[in-house]
């Protein structure tokens, strides 16, 4: 990209003597001679208002996005005039198929229409008449602990990559602007969760670390899209579902409903990101599985950490006596993890005959 030098506007003689003539009242308005497509955009159900789906008509439409965008590297959405002379704001990420997924305007309207406010909705009182132990509260706070590591990831992703993706994938990037609220909304309830039962926040744990690294490490979008979206989204997924299962308090339940039902938004957007990238460049299949399975083997480090192990198994147990004979169970959780992501791999088109998980999980089973 060659160098863009800024115009000095105040040192601009014809400029200043045009504006003089603007506040005389002689105003230009030949702008407003514009060649644009007009329609009749409505809410297609009044209840559910005006959604993007309403609006992917003609010009306006992302499927008039062309896989490579050559035409528009300055900030004006998609269906506008593009005079000359625009400023190149360097885009680098101009290929539809490297960001793209159908379903990305639909969960975009979801986000909005399904946002919950934790402060208010989640029963903070419940916490108060807390009917475990304090090693099972201890358990969860370390639980929350690194769920909370793994939501500020999640939003971390998009915040990494929104930027370098071109402007006329607007419904793509305000999908990725819920991404990011959604995620700082998790990690703000998970932290909030940790701290209120009065055992204080848990500690953090090179393994946790070493999974999150590989994640927001990731070379190219759609990397970090596979690993994100499916792994980390996928276990995240996992385990509040099963913390909602073990916790009685309504407080937990409350925070695991509603926080399923985010994540599950990330993981039916990486599947739709993964369809759509491979229909288009199937070769990119090789590059994804392997950072996949990269990704999968920095996550059995944490799946065989004694701290994540021992922490599930307390929780499960309900109680630190019983927790060294709930690891059976700890190992049908993975072992549902594992069969569920084995899954999503195959739904996104980048199957492994038996991935380091896959295979992990069976060594334990052995």
């Amino acid at each position: 990209m060659g160098y863009y030098a800024r115009d000095d506007f105040f040192n601009n003689p014809e400029l200043l003597e045009r504006s003089g003539e603007i506040l005389k009242g002689r105003l230009t308005l030949d702008w407003m001679k514009l060649d644009v497509e007009r329609g009749d955009h409505r809410p297609s159900q009044a209840k559910r208002g005006l959604t993007f789906d309403d609006l992917n008509k003609g010009s306006y439409s992302w499927d008039a996005i062309p896989e490579k965008i050559r035409h528009n590297y300055s900030m004006a959405p998609r269906g506008a005039v593009l005079p000359p002379g625009l400023p190149h704001l360097g885009y680098d990420i101009n290929r539809k198929s490297e960001v793209w997924s159908e379903n990305a305007p639909a969960l975009y309207e979801e986000s909005k229409a399904r946002h919950w406010i934790p402060s208010r909705e989640v029963p903070w009182d419940a916490v108060e008449s807390v009917d475990h132990s304090e090693e099972f509260e201890r358990a969860l706070a370390q639980l929350y602990t690194d769920l909370t590591g793994m939501a500020t990831v999640l939003g971390d992703i998009p915040s990494k990559w929104v930027w370098r993706i071109n402007q006329e994938l607007v419904e793509l990037k305000m999908w990725q602007c819920t991404q990011m609220f959604d995620a700082a909304q998790l990690a703000d309830v998970f932290r909030k969760r940790a701290i209120a039962g009065g055992t204080g926040l848990g500690r953090d744990h090179s393994p946790l670390g070493e999974l999150l690294k590989t994640v927001f490490d990731s070379g190219t979008y759609p990397c970090a899209s596979a690993s994100a979206h499916l792994l980390l989204s996928g276990l995240m997924q996992t385990l509040l579902r099963h913390l909602g299962a073990v916790s009685p308090n309504a407080a937990d339940q409350t925070i695991a409903r509603f926080g399923m039902q985010d994540v599950s938004r990330f993981l039916a957007y990486g599947i739709g990101h993964m369809n759509y990238l491979l229909d288009q460049r199937p070769h990119e299949q090789t590059s994804l599985s392997g950072h996949l399975d990269e990704a999968e083997n920095a996550l059995v480090g944490l799946l065989a950490a004694p701290i994540f192990i021992s922490t599930l198994a307390l929780l499960t147990a309900g109680s630190r006596a019983g927790a060294s004979k709930a690891i059976p169970e700890v190992t049908a959780l993975y072992r549902r993890f594992a069969d569920e992501h084995a899954e999503r791999r195959r739904a996104a088109g980048i199957a492994s005959e038996e991935s380091p998980l896959q295979a992990f999980v069976r060594e334990l089973e052995t």
